[in-house]
Parts: structure tokens; C-alpha cells; sequence
């Protein structure tokens, strides 16, 4: 068992006050197994693959986002958190990125996908308001902390999965939580938290959840259809995914709804869902990722 991560500290009111830590990890998941890593089989591999399209051009733009308005934070350890942060997301850009070239490699059509969101976020920048990428920055950040606790809170759904593809989903996970926080105090310090910035953080959430799922309802459709492996299952693969979504088993989405709409309480913030055990296993992962591409090399 990893002990506790030692940049954990806690405020006064014993919530977390977490540093985040840029690491430099590389992952190298064998090309052979790009369309059918996950144990639940080659459709949920689409789903999570799909997911992986949208990083690189994302995570770029919430860097943009968080830089625009760096020189204003008046707190010097949000500033340095800021820094931190800036410094995972382009580490998670570069390996999603190279995680993509597999599947294009592959006959999946990546390239296309990946290149229509780098389109679509330009877009969006260039026709909004300067605090607009912001704010859709902490509602996608909350998105993406909520689906990597998921992860961690259901290890079962990954166990038994190629270990490359798990330990690098885990690693993203686990850095999403760690910096769940940054771009929402961000904007809370330099935008401000009365009612017209509120009004702007709830319509960010209102039109990010409007765009990204259906979206990544299209992505993985056009994932699954490229997929040889996902044709020779058929439909009862779709099933096994909105299973694994929305049913029982283990319904990961329909258990985010009561953190997703706490998001449009008027004093939220990310560290009232409080899952700062989770990382307790960085250390751990971190030891275990250098090592396994260490001998790869």
C-alpha cells in the first residue's frame, strides 16, 4: 500500500489543499492491442478510445485558458498550482497524442476525429468572449475529475485489461483529481464568483454537456464501425457499453449525476467532492510506470 502523497496538505477546515506535481512518464501500449485493451471487450475499448480523441486538442485548450489569465492570480501558490497544472495537462496531451497515432495506424479513423476537434476548439476561441474557454475549461475539468474517479472508485471495470492502456488511464485519472481544483479557483480569483460569473460557469456546463457527449456518442459509433473486432460482436456489444454506462454494472455515468448537477450550486467548488485518498496511489503508479519503460528501452 502507497503511503500518502506527501504534497497533500489540508486547510484549516480539513479539506484538501493539493499541490499538483508535474511527471515527466511516458507509457507505451503495445499497437496489437489498440482494439481490444479492455477486458469488457472490443465495443467499451471504442468507447475509451473515443474518450482519448478528445485530449490532445482539449487539454491544449485548457492550457491556453489557464495561461490567459496566469499574470492576474493574486494567490503565488494558485500561481505555482497554475504552473503545475499547465505542466500535466501538455504531458497528457503529448501521450494521448502518441495513444492516437496508434489507432490511426490501425485503420481507425483518428486522424480525421482528432483533427475536427483542434477545428471545432479554434472555433469556439476565436468566437468567444476571452473568459468563455475558461469557464468551459472548469466544466470539462469537472467532467473529466468525475470519469477519472470513476476509474478509481470502480477498479473492477479495469482489472484484467491490458496493463500499458490501464496503468496510463489510471495515471490520467489520478492527475485529473489531483488538479481538479486549479482552473475553477482560477477562475474564481481573476473572474469573480458573483452572479453574472456564476451565470457564465453554469452556461459553460449547460453547452460543454450539450457538445462533449454527443460528440463522444459519434466518435465512438464511428470508432466501433471502423473496428473489425467490434463488427464480429455486433449489437450485443453497444449493449455491453450503455450497460456499463447506465446499468448496473457498474452505471458509471448515472452515478456522476449527483456530483454533475453540483456543479450548478451557487458556492461549488470541485474539492467539496472530496476523493484526496485516491492519491494516495500515485506514488505507487509513478514507481511502477518508469520501471515498466525502463525495461523497454
Amino acid at each position: 500500500m502507497a503511503t500518502p502523497a506527501e504534497h497533500i496538505k489540508h486547510t484549516d477546515d480539513g479539506k484538501p489543499d493539493v499541490i499538483p506535481e508535474r511527471r515527466d512518464l511516458h507509457f507505451l501500449p503495445p499497437e496489437d492491442r489498440i482494439n481490444d485493451w479492455h477486458k469488457l471487450g472490443p465495443h467499451v475499448t471504442q468507447f475509451m478510445n473515443a474518450l482519448s480523441l478528445f485530449f490532445p486538442a482539449g487539454e491544449r485548450m485548457f492550457i491556453d485558458a489557464v495561461r490567459d489569465y496566469r499574470d492576474e492570480i493574486p494567490d503565488p501558490d494558485l500561481k505555482k498550482a497554475a504552473t503545475a497544472f499547465i505542466g500535466q495537462e501538455a504531458i497528457h496531451s503529448r501521450e494521448h497524442k502518441e495513444y492516437n497515432e496508434l489507432m490511426t495506424r490501425h485503420g481507425l479513423p483518428a486522424a480525421q476525429l482528432d483533427a475536427f476537434v483542434w477545428s471545432f476548439l479554434d472555433f469556439i476561441k476565436k468566437r468567444t468572449p476571452r473568459s468563455f474557454p475558461l469557464s468551459a475549461t472548469i466544466a470539462l475539468e469537472h467532467f473529466t475529475a468525475l470519469m477519472g474517479n470513476s476509474i478509481l472508485d470502480f477498479p473492477e471495470t479495469m482489472e484484467g485489461s491490458q496493463e500499458d492502456y490501464k496503468r496510463m488511464w489510471q495515471w490520467h485519472a489520478l492527475e485529473e483529481i489531483e488538479h481538479k481544483s486549479v482552473a475553477f479557483d482560477v477562475y474564481d480569483r481573476c473572474i469573480g464568483r458573483g452572479p453574472i460569473a456564476y451565470a457564465e460557469r453554469a452556461t459553460g456546463m449547460l453547452v460543454a454537456t450539450a457538445i462533449f457527449w454527443p460528440l463522444v456518442a459519434y466518435f465512438y459509433y464511428r470508432m466501433s464501425q471502423a473496428s473489425a473486432e467490434c463488427r464480429k460482436v455486433g449489437w450485443r456489444g453497444h449493449l455491453k457499453v450503455l450497460n456499463t454506462l447506465f446499468g448496473t454494472a457498474p452505471g458509471v455515468l448515472r452515478r456522476q449525476l449527483p456530483e454533475w448537477a453540483a456543479y450548478f450550486r451557487y458556492g461549488f467548488h470541485p474539492w467539496q467532492q472530496n476523493n484526496s485518498h485516491h492519491l494516495q496511489l500515485i506514488d505507487e503508479l509513478v514507481e511502477k510506470t518508469d520501471a515498466a519503460y525502463a525495461t523497454k528501452h
